[in-house]
């Protein structure tokens, strides 16, 4: 089938936290390699918290399904990687999963997603899991077995090692099944933004505070430029300012092309059904592929 291209929604996520110095991969970089890394755990459990309740969690779900489609999802087995809050696993339980896997390398946010599952879906607890493992962990990922849907929206371009991390995940998916992967997209302000997230991230928390707000100001102007549409409506279950920290604190950060993405995509055996554009040119595209039978 022909790649087909449409509008979506940039990537969106966590809230305020103090960075940490060392991460591992899946969240960060490499377990052991110091780092200048965002905690998005502390972000998950503040996002939690403070936002996410039950219409935020039909928005998730109306996007899983509009991304995956519930014929994929009924009665399949579905990974979520990089879990971060648990919404999209959980999401996937809702639509008739008959087993779900979310994991994540920061042990925080694997007790948010545990947490919310038995707020949200505690009649879904036998058949949804939450481990803490990392995507750069070729043993852990190879004892998870086969899926007959990978999610990994928005996680591995924030490993440190996002091509070695797709590479690791990609074997998840079972032959025929689907990998749902959204990645960062390359634009000529791509490095100016990495040095944003460095400064940030080394800023005190007063400082980060004024960041969001100035920043996350001018991001609102522009996205409404560029869109047409008010910021504040947001897709997938998010909230704007929520998604100004998780965007101006995400690091690492890595990003690609859709041509990119598709070339190396095909090398692994890979054919690329669909490829979604971001609404803002720094935004994830999203691309829906399905795994050549073996």
């Amino acid at each position: 089938m022909a790649a087909r291209q449409i509008g979506s929604d940039s990537k969106g996520s966590d809230s305020v936290a103090e960075p940490v110095k060392t991460a591992e991969g899946g969240g960060g970089t490499p377990a052991g390699t110091p780092a200048l890394a965002f905690d998005f755990g502390e972000n998950w459990d503040h996002y939690s918290r403070t936002v996410l309740d039950e219409p935020r969690l039909v928005a998730a779900i109306d996007s899983l399904k509009g991304l995956v489609g519930t014929d994929r999802l009924k009665d399949a087995s579905f990974c979520d990687v990089g879990s971060g809050s648990g919404l999209f696993t959980i999401a996937a339980g809702k639509l008739g999963v008959a087993r779900a896997l979310g994991f994540d390398v920061n042990p925080t946010g694997v007790e948010v997603a545990r947490r919310n599952l038995g707020r949200f879906a505690p009649e879904l607890a036998e058949r949804i899991e939450f481990r803490r493992g990392s995507a750069l962990d070729s043993g852990f990922v190879g004892s998870l077995g086969r899926f007959d849907v990978v999610y990994a929206w928005g996680s591995l371009h924030h490993t440190g090692s996002m091509w070695p991390a797709i590479e690791t995940v990609a074997p998840l998916v079972a032959p025929g099944g689907t990998f749902v992967l959204a990645l960062y997209n390359r634009h000529w302000t791509s490095p100016i933004w990495t040095l944003i997230k460095i400064v940030y991230n080394l800023s005190p928390g007063f400082l980060r505070k004024l960041w969001d707000w100035t920043l996350g100001s001018l991001m609102f102007l522009a996205t409404w430029a560029i869109t047409g549409s008010n910021p504040l409506h947001k897709e997938r279950g998010m909230e704007f300012w929520v998604d100004v920290t998780d965007w101006l604190g995400g690091y690492p950060y890595e990003y690609a092309s859709a041509d990119e993405v598709r070339a190396r995509m095909d090398a692994l055996g890979f054919d690329l059904l669909e490829v979604r554009s971001p609404r803002v040119p720094t935004g994830c595209n999203e691309f829906i592929l399905r795994r050549r039978p073996a």
